[in-house]
């Protein structure tokens, strides 16, 4: 047995955690962690998922990710975009206690109490409006904006999410609807390999306005500010925080805002309700 997994069964010992998540592609580490921790439910994260022809354990869950772990402390940022993916697909919840296992190129155990993070907060104030693995994904495409910019430079963008009807009547055409004429799920975002297309029409000045379900419906959207509201919005923040602050109070739509600079913030009521830094 490896220094690490000895220093994991201590953790989990002094921890006592309700779920554990890892982060790895080392099969032995799989197969130890598997055998060891056989009372508490564990979470695997792997590029290879026919590795879950190794584990017959009800307490044992594979869930494929798209690329290799990240190198370096990298690796965190994507143990945190992980830890969200749990919570959308009701895999961990409020009342959970936590221990995260990342063994890449670092090795690292990070534990913690759901009920002390903002996005527990986020599924109850938005499980009613729209699906939290639909925020997800515009969230992990929030992310790839940041991150690749474009042409070099950084780009924001934003969404909103469900009340179709009631956001389009709020808002303007920027320019003519790209999208216009489009069946309803030809770009739908749950899609990974719509990405790129979607990320066009989020970086067009105004916003992507998508329905409950993730198809894109218009993009260059513009909120329409009537005199019935006295939304404001932290210093400093801009036009697409003010404008989803509200669109979301006067509709029961979610709005998300990706910022040039690595904040992404969702707004739900007129409010911010969750930002993360995504740099």
């Amino acid at each position: 047995m490896t220094e690490f997994v000895k220093t994991v069964l201590r953790a989990k010992e002094e921890m006592s955690p309700s779920n554990i998540l890892l982060l790895t592609e080392s099969k032995k580490l799989m197969e130890n962690l598997s055998e060891d921790l056989d009372e508490v439910p564990l979470t695997i994260f792997t590029q290879s998922p026919a590795l879950s022809s190794f584990f017959n354990k009800n307490n044992v869950d594979i869930q494929k990710i798209n690329s290799s772990p990240a190198v370096g402390l990298d690796v965190l940022d994507q143990a945190k975009e992980l830890v969200l993916s749990c919570v959308a697909k009701g895999l961990i919840y409020e009342d959970d206690h936590v221990m995260v296992v990342v063994s890449t190129d670092i090795q690292t155990i990070l534990c913690f109490d759901m009920k002390e993070l903002g996005i527990v907060n986020l599924r109850k104030e938005i499980e009613d409006k729209i699906d939290l693995e639909l925020l997800e994904k515009i969230f992990e495409l929030g992310t790839k904006i940041v991150r690749e910019g474009k042409e070099g430079f950084p780009a924001g963008a934003l969404f909103i999410i469900g009340d179709m009807n009631r956001v389009l009547n709020r808002t303007t055409e920027s320019v003519q609807n790209p999208l216009e004429g489009q069946a309803d799920d030809k770009n739908n975002i749950k899609h990974e390999e719509n990405w790129n297309t979607i990320k066009e029409f989020a970086m067009l000045d105004g916003a992507l306005i998508l329905d409950k379900f993730g198809n894109p419906v218009a993009a260059g959207r513009y909120v329409i500010f009537k005199d019935d509201s006295d939304i404001r919005v932290q210093d400093g923040l801009g036009g697409r925080h003010l404008a989803a602050s509200y669109i979301t109070d006067k509709t029961d739509a979610v709005a998300m805002v990706v910022a040039s600079e690595g904040i992404i913030r969702i707004y739900n009521d007129g409010q911010n309700i969750y930002e993360v830094d995504v740099v």
